[in-house]
């Protein structure tokens, strides 16, 4: 019943209605601390933090406290070799213990002789290069001893159009040129390389002119054509005209004496004679040539001829092509006077007996060995 009562509101033992609730009491005394509760799930991540910089960075720390030393590590591989090093300071003289004479051996024996020297009289000798001019259109043999290196062309001289050139002593193997061309030059500047219309060459012509024969009769008298595709092509003529040469090794020197006479001078003793001929200075055409030196064998001709030069040009001729010219009235041949020549007359005719009277003679003399190339 009592629940009932309860149930419904009322009072059962003052027979009133459940009154409203009344005020809050005061706080309590704290109660003991309860068992921790289980942990809570992960939060999620936090947002990034700042980035130190120098601006806001802290002082340096205090450095730390030296650390334990470590476990000794593993061998490591062999280093590669150093660099040599500097030689050390000489050190003291040394000592000797015991019998000094046991340190040297006994003498031995003579050594055998030394090669014989070298002389002009040996076997050995030092090797020498010439060229020998035949005069001819055909190649001379080398002298008896030698060794034929080349043939080729006698050729005296370079003329550019600038008016200067080079000349070749005939006694070089430089004068002795491979093949023929008229224009054997090419100028040369910092931009470019060119060949000049009217730059020439000269060369030496036969001196075999029959007795009775002048130059002017002997030679062409006319500028031949030089150009094998011109219908008017004469170059083989040119060639007829053309001395031809050698180049030889040597094994001992061959040099020219004069005698500034019309008397042939000698070799001397333990010298032979290759041949003897005339006392040649120069040649030249057009202010241009070759001059040669007296003591060399190319200063020694063995023809006679007023003319010593062919003049050759590519455009510089009357014909205004490729052409050589055997006549020019600015060749100059220049010989050795003869001492011993008395004559009135300043000039001597080519058909004059005395021509060759007035020219000094010489002689290409070679040192006698016992080698043979």
């Amino acid at each position: 019943d009592r629940l009932d009562s309860e149930s419904s509101g009322i009072n059962a033992e003052y027979g009133g209605r459940k009154g409203y609730p009344g005020n809050p009491g005061p706080t309590g005394v704290d109660g003991k601390r309860g068992a921790n509760g289980e942990p809570g799930a992960q939060g999620p991540p936090g947002l990034a933090g700042y980035s130190p910089t120098r601006a806001n960075a802290g002082p340096p720390g205090y450095p730390g406290k030296k650390g334990p030393r470590g476990d000794r590590g593993l061998t490591g591989y062999t280093g590669a070799p150093g660099f040599e090093g500097e030689c050390g300071d000489i050190g003291p003289p040394g000592t000797i213990d015991g019998d000094i004479s046991a340190l040297a051996g006994a003498p031995g024996d003579p050594g055998q002789a030394g090669a014989k020297g070298k002389t002009l009289d040996s076997e050995y000798s030092q090797i020498q290069v010439y060229a020998f001019h035949s005069q001819t259109n055909t190649h001379m043999a080398c002298p008896s001893g030698m060794l034929e290196i080349r043939r080729g062309f006698s050729f005296l001289y370079f003329d550019s159009s600038t008016g200067t050139g080079h000349g070749v002593p005939l006694s070089r193997e430089g004068s002795c040129l491979s093949s023929f061309s008229i224009q054997p030059m090419l100028e040369c500047t910092t931009k470019y390389c060119e060949v000049k219309g009217d730059d020439s060459s000269l060369w030496m012509p036969v001196g075999d002119i029959p007795e009775g024969s002048a130059a002017g009769m002997y030679y062409p008298s006319d500028e031949l054509i030089v150009d094998e595709s011109d219908p008017n092509d004469q170059t083989e003529t040119v060639l007829k005209y053309i001395s031809r040469c050698t180049v030889c090794e040597s094994p001992s020197v061959v040099f020219a004496i004069h005698s500034f006479t019309n008397i042939d001078p000698s070799c001397p003793d333990k010298w032979e004679e290759l041949w003897s001929g005339f006392s040649l200075i120069m040649g030249k055409d057009r202010g241009g040539g070759a001059g040669l030196e007296l003591q060399s064998h190319g200063s020694c001709v063995k023809y006679f001829t007023p003319q010593l030069s062919v003049r050759c040009s590519r455009t510089g001729g009357t014909t205004g092509r490729p052409s050589c010219h055997f006549i020019s009235q600015d060749q100059t041949t220049a010989y050795v006077k003869a001492s011993n020549w008395a004559n009135e007359q300043d000039q001597v005719d080519f058909f004059n007996p005395e021509l060759k009277k007035s020219l000094s003679r010489c002689v290409v003399c070679r040192r006698i060995t016992n080698i043979q190339i």
